[in-house]
């Protein structure tokens, strides 16, 4: 990862900073963009949020409450050449949502709010959209410039940066002090340099224009870029995407449709695939629905596994906007899938089907299954083989689509340790139980160990012809036992809870008290069965309680003595599981 990428992020979308108004004429072309959410992320991220904080991750559950109260950046109108209205804007600040609500301040201090308008295009390359305005809009729009800029050329940006969390607009003042700078993080310097300059840009700036007086047009300005990005480490120092540049990418590839082919998607997506120590060029091809079926466990699996400067960096990017974390989790998830340095990645099928396309890839002896969709006007992966979704998650979901409900057959716990307070009914004697489980679905084998009383004859007679019943004495001798059990089980889960029926038999070796003095043969053996209760959390540890109820059986060396005791014992314990 380059150090590079650690001083910038997306000036996106959310609150803080300065205000300042110099022109209200302006505010005519000039919107808030909010996102709206689907319903599926919506549960999706609030599902998240709740999952980050059971696992301590409560900074990155904060940033997505921060984000599911409700994020904003700008837009500004413009016209295609058929007359069509539309809403400029960056990709980033209406990426992952559904469809987008506009709000423009109006001269007389009224808003004009347009809601529930659809995302009709978006670049990853470039980071720009459209949005759609209805056909009845009548509001003029702003004009991109064609004119040649320099170093030292006024400038003035215009948005609606945060303000005690809401947009406020501002409209401010600067110079361009990079006409043309080559930063391959942001742009590639194959598609496009960018515009360094000084007009204040704050969180809620990207997508707003960047201007430069023009009084030939009746705004008094004529667009040079689209604001984007800003520096945090530097002050007034500020990136804009050139006009030319985004005419350019409208026009191919949304007015004439050129370069949106599948093939050509592949071939992005191979020379990505190849790019050392950068996963950063695989986000592109990473769609809103794989971020909403395996971001969670990319996330966790980047936090918990990933090189530092991958975790710094991808930490950046959530704590801006969590669903482009998300999908930085998945980019870095596949390129650690399929990068090779010695390698070259080649498709090898591309099948056909009613919702997108099975791609299968190979690199070297390697081969790798996708799935591909068509998302906002491009291909993009909703598959990728050898990228999970959380087991768990992966199992409520299966549940819901099959049943509409949360139930299941298993146990997701794989090892586990108890203890508890063990009771003989008959002898109202105590002690203690404890064991440790290897668990499966519907058995478990372990290892046991127990402390008990057994009441047993004191001695034996040799002259059995004078022996009497009366004459056998008893005593209690405290013994300590271990050895193998087995259990079979009937794990009922309802959501996170689990109801767990089981059998139980074990065996082993009885050890008493006073061991040379004691008629008791060292063998143990019982059967019987209980039941537990478990709550299965999101965590690694999962908690339980149960109750059991045992028939366990001593033997003394006279072989036709048995003491069978029947015993109560009630305990409670973790389990270990994965995410």
């Amino acid at each position: 990862m380059k150090s590079v990428k650690q001083f910038f992020f997306c000036a996106a979308i959310f609150f803080l900073i300065t205000f300042s108004t110099w022109s209200q004429s302006l505010r005519d072309y000039v919107c808030v963009v909010r996102g709206n959410l689907s319903s599926e992320n919506k549960t999706f991220l609030t599902d998240l949020k709740d999952s980050l904080e059971r696992n301590g991750y409560s900074f990155y559950a904060g940033y997505i409450g921060s984000f599911l109260e409700g994020t904003f950046g700008s837009g500004f109108i413009w016209y295609a050449p058929d007359g069509k209205p539309y809403i400029v804007t960056n990709r980033h600040v209406v990426g992952g949502y559904e469809s987008v609500n506009l709000s423009f301040d109006n001269d007389d201090g009224s808003v004009s709010e347009f809601k529930e308008l659809k995302i009709v295009f978006s670049d990853d390359e470039v980071d720009i959209a459209l949005v759609a305005l209805p056909a009845s809009f009548k509001k003029d729009g702003l004009v991109f410039s064609s004119a040649k800029i320099s170093d030292g050329d006024d400038v003035y940006s215009a948005g609606f940066p945060g303000l005690g969390g809401e947009p406020s607009w501002q409209f401010g003042k600067g110079i361009i002090s990079n006409s043309s700078a080559k930063i391959k993080d942001l742009i590639s310097p194959d598609i496009s340099t960018v515009i360094q300059h000084t007009a204040q840009v704050d969180g809620g700036n990207s997508g707003g224009p960047l201007l430069l007086k023009d009084s030939s047009v009746k705004s008094g300005y004529k667009v040079c870029g689209v604001n984007t990005w800003s520096a945090n480490s530097r002050q007034n120092t500020n990136f804009s995407i050139p006009a030319a540049t985004v005419e350019k990418l409208i026009k191919s590839k949304f007015i004439q449709k050129e370069d949106n082919s599948f093939d050509n998607a592949s071939v992005k997506f191979i020379k990505a695939t190849e790019e050392k120590d950068d996963f950063s060029k695989l986000v592109p091809f990473i769609s809103n629905a794989m971020v909403s079926a395996y971001g969670e466990k990319a996330l966790k699996d980047v936090l918990a596994k990933a090189p530092s400067d991958v975790r710094s960096y991808i930490s950046d990017v959530f704590e801006y906007h969590p669903i482009e974390g998300l999908r930085y989790s998945l980019a870095y998830q596949v390129w650690k899938k399929i990068y090779s340095d010695s390698n070259r990645t080649d498709v090898k099928e591309v099948q056909d089907e009613a919702t997108g396309k099975k791609v299968i890839f190979v690199k070297g002896e390697n081969s790798f299954n996708s799935f591909w969709i068509e998302e906002q006007g491009n291909w993009k992966l909703s598959e990728f083989e050898g990228v999970e979704a959380d087991s768990k998650k992966a199992k409520k979901d299966k549940a819901r689509n099959n049943s509409g409900s949360i139930f299941s057959f298993e146990d997701p716990g794989i090892f586990s340790i108890a203890g508890g307070y063990l009771r003989n009914i008959n002898d109202t004697a105590n002690g203690f139980t404890i064991d440790l489980q290897t668990r499966f679905n519907v058995f478990s084998i372990g290892m046991f160990a127990m402390k008990d009383t057994v009441v047993h004859y004191a001695e034996y007679y040799v002259d059995v012809w004078n022996f009497k019943d009366s004459d056998k004495k008893t005593i209690a001798t405290g013994v300590f036992c271990f050895g193998p059990q087995i259990s079979l089980r009937v794990p009922l889960k309802f959501g996170d809870f689990l109801a767990l029926p089981f059998a139980e038999a074990h065996a082993g070796i009885a050890i008493p008290k006073n061991f040379f003095d004691s008629n008791l043969f060292p063998v143990y053996a019982g059967f019987g069965g209980g039941v537990e209760f478990a709550w299965c959390t999101d965590y690694i540890i999962s908690p339980f309680a149960g109750a059991k109820f045992m028939l366990n059986n001593f033997f003394q060396k006279n072989p036709d003595d048995v003491f069978s005791k029947p015993e109560f014992s009630i305990y409670a314990g973790i389990k270990l599981g994965t995410w």
